[in-house]
């Protein structure tokens, strides 16, 4: 390579080729001035992409001509140790050493110099290199020059980068303001606006290009200028700047003159010595039907939430009870015919709803569930059917029942017996009409919904009795299931117990293998009165007490049920000096503590005491 002395003319046309330009036109003059000035066949500058474990070429000089701007991955290079911020100089036999990296091959390369671009914090940016198909000797000076300009050229480089981090946080700046919700004006010290985002032009019904460089009065009401300039007065002497928040009373006039209840907050900087003042305003009527919305999409994610979280998620079992049952259903899942799942509590009769939805033609819209049972009877109407703002105390806004909910899709009613005979009436209205009046509402809304209904009541029974109406029975008896307790199908329970159980290894992380052959014997041979949703219980418990691989019977917990008809006689002695409230009141103690605390079910107190079962849970 030819000494500093003989460099003199290429080092004078590298500086001059520099000193004028900036930016690419700086990266491209600079790696063509290095190659000259060195005598090198190829010379290029790089910048970190993406990551910090690849670069892009800016600028690549090779064979008398500007090369194509890649980007390549560092990874068995020479460049890796230059960008980990180590200069490099491989005089000769750069391709031995790297014998992976086929570019070097492809250009010739013998020698190697480069160095890493390094801000002011000591961050590398990136690198300037040099190769050459020929050796490259050490030479003191020459690395000095090269030094000189990777300084150059790292000062460049990390201009450039500011600049484009500005232009980027400009510009995420500039798209936050104009897809911002609220209004954001701008205004300067003498009142004129300087900015005006889309939001703004919303909120007053005007063009930005018209509102720009106008005097904002024209936008206040009478309330709004005087904490407008109480505000001006305020921050004009102030050292530090202040924002106020004025969230409600006030209001803003629109371009057209009408007036609008607004929600604001000042703030004010000040930039190469002015005052500038931003104003952040929310349509308070617009925030109001914001509210509304979001309680309404809140309340159908709540539905959407409760069927992801509803317990069994799939039918699990081949019982030919159970193949039945889902026969049937498959039969009537395609036509809009009301569902009447009958059965006892806990046999999964909310699947079997969510079972027919799946295979119907709504199921792309939503399962809406309600269980009638767990609301009181003043409320039921308005969960059905929503009610109006000011329909009854705390009615603070209009809101959707289930019924609007489910429009196009399908509501599951469980405990359908539990309704009053009220709401029993406007349901029957719904089914036959499809159309219906929220509380406190005068305006009739249609919907398309199909009805599932299920019930652990005798629904016959209850219509001699006068407490369930015949019309609506027999509206939704249209396609009655009988869903048979767990008890008649057992050959289903060692499948449910390897289903609970899939569950529970992963939820309290042991290896549990499943259950011994004793415990399988015992829980055949229980009854399970609380059906599946008992079996899910007693295996979770078991689970977790469980020492070993498998539970044990002992994990169970399962104590024997007594036989109807065992309840220990409570002494003569003792009835003889209690009233007969009291004696009910023991009687109905002794027949929970015999039946094991099982309330419903044939098996349960309330059948052995011939009692509605939850007037009997209260008592």
């Amino acid at each position: 390579m030819p000494y500093l002395d003989e460099l003199e003319p290429g080092l004078r046309a590298l500086v001059e080729g520099t000193a004028a330009v900036t930016g690419e036109d700086f990266f491209r003059a600079l790696v063509k001035g290095v190659a000259t000035a060195l005598g090198v066949r190829y010379a290029f500058i790089s910048e970190f992409a993406e990551v910090r474990t690849r670069v892009r070429i800016l600028a690549f000089w090779g064979d008398g001509g500007y090369g194509e701007n890649i980007e390549y991955d560092l990874a068995g290079t020479p460049c890796e140790a230059v960008l980990a911020g180590e200069a490099k100089h491989y005089p000769q036999g750069v391709c031995q050493l790297f014998p992976a990296e086929e570019a070097l091959r492809e250009m010739g390369a013998e020698s190697y110099l480069a160095i890493p671009l390094v801000d002011g914090a000591g961050e590398v940016l990136g690198h300037l290199a040099v190769i050459d198909d020929k050796p490259m000797p050490a030479a003191p000076r020459e690395l000095a020059l090269f030094q000189v300009f990777a300084a150059r050229a790292a000062a460049e480089l990390q201009r450039i980068q500011v600049e484009r981090a500005l232009r980027e946080s400009e510009s995420r700046l500039g798209a936050i303001l104009d897809s911002a919700m609220d209004a954001v004006i701008c205004i300067d010290d003498e009142h004129r606006v300087t900015f005006f985002n889309p939001a703004a032009q919303k909120s007053f019904r005007c063009a930005a290009s018209w509102a720009l460089g106008q005097s904002f009065e024209r936008f206040l009401s009478r309330p709004l200028r005087a904490v407008l300039d109480h505000y001006l007065g305020a921050v004009e002497g102030a050292a530090e700047a202040h924002s106020l928040w004025a969230p409600q009373g006030l209001s803003a006039l629109r371009a057209d003159g009408e007036e609008f209840p607004i929600e604001v907050t000042l703030s004010s900087s000040r930039v190469a010595g002015r005052r500038l003042y931003t104003l952040i305003l929310r349509d308070a009527n617009e925030r109001r039907q914001a509210e509304e919305a979001l309680a309404r999409l809140s309340l159908e994610n709540a539905y959407l939430q409760e069927q992801l979280n509803g317990g069994v998620r799939e039918i699990v079992g081949g019982s030919a009870a159970l193949r039945s049952v889902q026969e049937q259903l498959r039969k009537v899942a395609r036509a809009d015919t009301t569902v009447l799942l009958q059965g006892e509590t806990g046999t999964g009769k909310e699947l079997l709803a969510r079972f027919v939805h799946q295979l119907s033609p709504r199921r792309e819209r939503l399962l809406v569930k309600m269980n009638c049972a767990a609301l009181p009877t003043e409320l039921i109407e308005s969960e059905l059917f929503g009610h109006e703002k000011g329909a009854f105390t705390g009615a603070i806004a209009s809101r959707k029942g289930r019924f609007e909910l489910a429009d196009g899709g399908t509501l599951f009613l469980d405990e359908v017996g539990e309704l009053s005979l009220p709401a029993q009436a406007k349901l029957l209205r719904v089914l036959q009409e499809q159309e219906f009046e929220r509380v406190g509402g005068t305006r009739s809304i249609r919907v398309d919904v199909r009805v599932v209904a299920a019930t652990n009541r005798d629904l016959t029974r209850m219509v001699e009795e006068g407490g369930f109406r015949a019309d609506l029975y027999y509206r939704l008896n249209v396609f009655p299931v009988r869903v048979p307790p767990l008890r008649e199908r057992r050959e289903d329970i060692p499948p449910l117990i390897e289903h609970f159980l899939a569950g529970l290894r992963r939820r309290l992380g042991k290896s549990l293998r499943g259950v011994s052959p004793q415990a399988m014997e015992r829980m055949l041979a229980y009854p399970w009165p609380g059906n599946i949703r008992e079996l899910a219980n007693v295996i979770e418990r078991a689970a977790i007490l469980a020492s070993g691989l498998l539970i044990e019977v002992d994990d169970l917990g399962l104590a024997p049920l007594k036989p109807a008809g065992s309840i220990p006689a409570m002494p003569v002695p003792e009835v003889a000096d209690l009233s007969l409230e009291e004696v009910e009141r023991r009687h109905i103690q002794r027949v929970l503590e015999a039946c094991g605390g099982v309330i419903e079910g044939p098996r349960g107190a309330a059948a052995i005491l011939n009692l509605n079962p939850r007037p009997c849970a209260r008592a």
